[in-house]
């Protein structure tokens, strides 16, 4: 784990009853390594929740609540970057757009702007209170798959919960501008309401592809969160077998077929020659 700063008081969790919408059952994750605590501060975002670190300063976690209609929505926002240091936070705290420049690693979101619902959800999305460095290949298949994925999961099943952070678990951390912390590790965590099961992506931030699905136990274990501390402790346990791209699982619940894009485009070209013919 990284270093912590001993003596600076943490923000008072309860903020985060304020945006309780983003947790399941309305709890939100829970340390279970207190060292973590310290310098952390808590944000209500619009469409989301976060816990940033002034220590890493990175945020620790982001939590999303996900559902048909938000995915929807989300689908006829165009992307605007608006990357930008989060005001809300102590100077000393936050994170500066110059740390990133020229540093090798892409600025990644935690919470992705692919689910956002609104431009003020898009806008938010784009604060460094919600963004790590993430290596380039990680940022651009490995986990563009899996928010594709998740996003595939809420449709098929109708709502997740999701909470996506970063792990510090290096004995020798990287800086960027000897200010944020590089994470070892990246996670999400996806708990599915209707079926009562749960798993998380875990991936090294590096350039391998490499990535693992194991249970919120095993991530407790590894991160020192418990970010789901609602649930039964067999759901937590078990690893649910998520999909590495969407699409993937067999045993998603069975939805109505549509028609593939290619056919779709061969039936518009079919009428347009009809068409042509009687003209």
């Amino acid at each position: 784990m990284f270093t912590v700063i001993v003596g600076i008081t943490s923000a008072h969790a309860d903020d985060l009853s304020q945006c309780s919408q983003s947790f399941y059952g309305g709890i939100y994750p829970e340390f279970t390594n207190p060292k973590l605590k310290n310098n952390t501060q808590s944000l209500c975002m619009d469409g989301f929740a976060v816990m940033y670190s002034g220590v890493s300063r990175t945020p620790l976690w982001s939590a999303e609540h996900l559902d048909r209609k938000r995915l929807q929505q989300a689908k006829q926002i165009d992307r605007e970057d608006n990357f930008h240091e989060e005001s809300r936070l102590p100077k000393s705290m936050r994170a500066k757009l110059s740390d990133y420049s020229g540093s090798g690693y892409d600025r990644g979101h935690l919470a992705p702007n692919g689910n956002m619902a609104n431009r003020s959800q898009q806008y938010d999305s784009f604060s460094l209170a919600n963004i790590a460095p993430q290596s380039p290949r990680n940022n651009r298949y490995i986990w563009r798959n899996i928010e594709s994925a998740t996003r595939y999961l809420t449709q098929q099943y109708g709502e997740v919960y999701t909470i996506t952070g970063v792990a510090f678990t290096n004995k020798k951390t990287k800086q960027l501008a000897n200010r944020v912390l590089v994470p070892s590790h990246f996670f999400k965590a996806v708990y599915i309401p209707a079926s009562n099961q749960a798993g998380v992506y875990y991936a090294p931030n590096d350039e391998s592809e490499r990535i693992e699905v194991i249970s919120l136990d095993e991530l407790t274990a590894k991160i020192g969160i418990d970010v789901l501390p609602i649930l039964d402790a067999q759901t937590k346990a078990r690893a649910f077998d998520l999909p590495l791209k969407a699409g993937e699982s067999s045993d998603l619940p069975e939805s109505s077929p549509e028609e593939p894009t290619w056919m779709i485009f061969v039936l518009a070209i079919i009428e347009w020659l009809v068409a042509q013919l009687r003209a």
